[in-house]
């Protein structure tokens, strides 16, 4: 899995990503692969999506209708984990094969922000969309707006997980830089959201032996093409009743993120990482 973790943190071109999955599953040897993909209903994610379809999906999974190789999807507000979903992901990939071996899994959750290259910097959460300024990702602004949606009253509630109020603290102009706050929020929700793809893992027994791959990602939408952030991985070991849960990478809490550059390349790290940490 060294592909993966030298992406973590660390701003990739989104081909990257999906070639160094590809790479590991290889690796691994897994009679079976499967893939649910969880994205935000707006229309940049098109190319995140596009681009885990061409550089993963389409070489690996198996063949379904049409002689396409599709993964399970969801598509809604904010890039939700829907409770319940890895299992009907998990119970669709759990063929013959995989009853008489194992499987591999892989879960790749994307929140997003538009960033847009200025004299003084990136700036982060604000686009151009046809012909007026619009926010990106709409429903992770509008945590900070006010919003009463169903979908972010929802998301409201998972960024208080564990009794801390990371919402405040994004808002804290004394703790994160405003120009800051939407890239945060992102890598915050996407860490939360795999994190809930973990607990579900562990209250069910999966229909054939698995292991887990979930890759928690930011995806960066830019005006030419976009790049990404992997935020983190958690590896779920479930060929035995006991489930085993390894996670490397970012934390949840934003106070602790630190923001740098590397030859214009966006750079995220924390107390937690890059040193290796285990899951919770």
């Amino acid at each position: 899995m060294v592909r993966i973790r030298d992406l973590i943190g660390v701003e990739s071109e989104l081909s990257q990503v999906g070639l160094a999955l590809r790479h590991f599953a290889e690796e691994l040897s897994a009679p079976v692969v499967g893939a649910y993909q969880v994205t935000c209903s707006d229309e940049v994610e098109w190319e995140c999506a596009e681009a885990f379809q061409e550089h993963f999906c389409d070489e690996l999974l198996p063949i379904l209708e049409f002689e396409r190789r599709s993964p399970f999807r969801s598509i809604n507000l904010g890039a939700r984990y829907e409770w319940g979903a890895i299992r009907v992901a998990e119970e669709h990939f759990a063929t013959e094969s995989s009853q008489e071996a194992f499987k591999l899994l892989v879960a790749k959750i994307n929140a997003h922000v538009a960033v847009e290259d200025t004299r003084d910097g990136p700036v982060y959460g604000g686009v151009d969309r046809y012909g007026r300024r619009s926010t990106c990702c709409g429903a992770l602004a509008g945590l900070f707006e006010g919003s009463l949606l169903p979908a972010i009253q929802e998301l409201r509630q998972i960024f208080q997980f564990g009794g801390l109020n990371r919402l405040s603290v994004l808002a804290d102009r004394s703790r994160i830089a405003p120009e800051h706050r939407a890239l945060l929020a992102a890598v915050v929700s996407a860490r939360l959201q795999a994190h809930r793809v973990v607990l579900d893992i562990e209250e069910y027994r999966p229909e054939s032996p698995t292991v887990f791959l979930i890759l928690p990602c930011v995806t960066l939408n830019r005006l030419g093409r976009d790049t990404e952030l992997v935020v983190g991985q958690y590896g779920v070991d479930r060929t035995e009743p006991t489930p085993r849960v390894k996670y490397v990478g970012l934390g949840d809490a934003p106070a602790s993120y630190r923001i740098g550059y590397d030859q214009g390349r966006l750079i995220v790290e924390d107390d937690r990482w890059p040193e290796t940490s285990e899951a919770e």
